[in-house]
């Protein structure tokens, strides 16, 4: 599921000359996502959208942590901070989410509550964070690679932890 998550995007997109342009597109995908499971009663999707989302979360949480803030925190350093301290806000519902069943009262509760999170993460960074990165003197080119190094291996661990939860006979 992870490895579909970062396909949604494109694995390896991030354009060379604005790599901000790649987060974004996982940032509609999320709204995509979230607006799925919130607009819809079906069990069945809930069921398949909530994990989705999660999954999608953390991918994009760790590709932002380990490789985007940390190069672009002399931009504006309150700012990237405030960032990261939305992140463990974020990453402490999604572990609440995780012990809970897609679907039910407590569920769609935390779900709405990652939501209104989430959203609001997502128009500070776009508002604020990207346009100051795109106008600053940082190698755009350089984080872009980075970006998609760091994607690259996560699809990779994915799916060998994938091919490692199969059966014997699973394996072809």
């Amino acid at each position: 599921m992870a490895q579909d998550t970062i396909e949604a995007r494109n694995q390896g997109s991030f354009p060379m000359d604005d790599p901000t342009q790649g987060l974004e597109q996982d940032h509609r995908y999320m709204k995509q996502l979230m607006q799925r499971y919130l607009s819809t009663r079906d069990q069945q999707v809930k069921q398949q959208a909530g994990p989705e989302i999660c999954t999608a979360l953390e991918l994009h949480s760790a590709l932002e942590e380990s490789v985007f803030y940390p190069r672009v925190q002399e931009v504006d350093t309150a700012l990237v901070d405030h960032c990261l301290d939305e992140h463990q806000e974020a990453d402490q519902l999604v572990r609440q989410l995780r012990s809970l069943d897609p679907g039910t009262p407590d569920y769609d509760d935390l779900l709405q509550q990652l939501h209104d999170a989430v959203m609001a993460h997502i128009q500070e960074e776009e508002s604020q964070l990207f346009p100051a990165v795109r106008d600053s003197s940082l190698d755009l080119r350089e984080l872009a690679l980075q970006m998609q190094a760091f994607e690259a291996n996560m699809v990779s661990t994915q799916a060998m932890r994938s091919q490692s939860n199969l059966r014997p006979d699973q394996m072809h």
